[in-house]
C-alpha cells in the first residue's frame, strides 16, 4: 500500500508542476500580447494626435482609418489572448488526463522534472 501512496504522491507532484508551468507560460504569453497591444496602440494614438493637430478633410479620413486600425489591433489582441487561454485549457486537460492514466496504470512520470523525486 505504501508504494501506491508514493506513486500517487509522485503523480500528484508531477501534475501540480505541470499545471504551474502551464499557468506560468500562459501568464508570460498574455503579458507579451498586452505589451504588443500597448505599443501598437500608443503608436497609433500618437499618429491620431498628430493628424488631429493638422485637421482638414483628407486628414479626417486618415484619422478614421487609423481608428479602424486601432480597433483591429484590439481585436487581434483579443484573438491572440483567446488562443493562449484555449491552449492553456488544452494543456491542463492533457496533464489531468495523463495523471489519471499514470495513476490507473501505476506508472510514474518518466519525464519528471521535479527535482524532489
Amino acid at each position: 500500500m505504501e508504494t501506491g501512496k508514493a506513486q500517487l504522491s509522485v503523480v500528484e507532484a508531477w501534475k501540480e508542476e505541470k499545471m504551474t508551468k502551464v499557468a506560468s507560460k500562459t501568464q508570460k504569453k498574455l503579458h507579451e500580447i498586452s505589451g504588443w497591444e500597448n505599443k501598437k496602440t500608443r503608436k497609433i494614438e500618437s499618429q491620431i494626435a498628430s493628424l488631429q493637430r493638422k485637421m482638414d478633410g483628407e486628414k479626417m479620413e486618415e484619422t478614421e482609418k487609423l481608428r479602424s486600425k486601432k480597433a483591429a489591433v484590439h481585436a487581434k489582441a483579443r484573438e491572440k489572448k483567446a488562443k493562449v487561454q484555449t491552449r492553456r485549457a488544452q494543456e491542463i486537460l492533457h496533464a489531468e488526463e495523463e495523471a489519471v492514466r499514470l495513476q490507473a496504470t501505476g506508472q510514474i512520470p518518466n519525464k519528471s522534472s521535479c527535482s524532489c523525486f
